[in-house]
């Protein structure tokens, strides 16, 4: 396996192969668009769907609740690269939101209006009073 780090401020992200840094560095800053799975707007679980299907060929489901419901649940202190996180969201009209853990304790989404794809920290505070739970597709040694 080849880790390849990426800086993003002051924090490294580690990555698992190129695959992963080429698509997030062709999906960051991408405006935020409810029900949107294009450059020109994508919300987050579309996102989750694009970051599958490109790094892994695995077509997840188009919302983050089904996301959920195709994974299986692992604890937070045992993330892995391409996990799936799961968050209670008051913004959307789901009531989710989900991301890509990508190491160093941080993923990849597409947080709500007005903000663009991003990486976060889960020890942020909204971020972290609001964690539902991590998945896994597959088997782990996929992953």
């Amino acid at each position: 396996m080849i880790v390849i780090p990426i800086q993003l401020s002051s924090q490294t992200i580690f990555t698992r192969d190129s695959l992963i840094t080429k698509f997030m560095s062709e999906w960051l800053g991408t405006p935020y668009k409810f029900g949107g799975s294009t450059k020109s707007g994508i919300d987050c679980s579309q996102l989750n769907k694009k970051f599958y299907q490109y790094v892994y060929k695995i077509t997840l489901p188009d919302v983050c609740y089904k996301q959920f419901n195709v994974t299986e649940r692992i604890k937070k202190d045992s993330l892995r690269i391409g996990d799936l996180v799961f968050f209670r969201s008051t913004r959307s009209p789901s009531g989710w939101h989900c991301g890509c853990y990508v190491g160093n304790n941080m993923f990849l989404h597409a947080p709500q209006r007005g903000e663009r794809v991003k990486i976060s920290s889960l020890d942020e505070p909204k971020y972290r009073i609001n964690y539902k739970g991590a998945g896994r597709m597959g088997s782990p040694d996929v992953l």
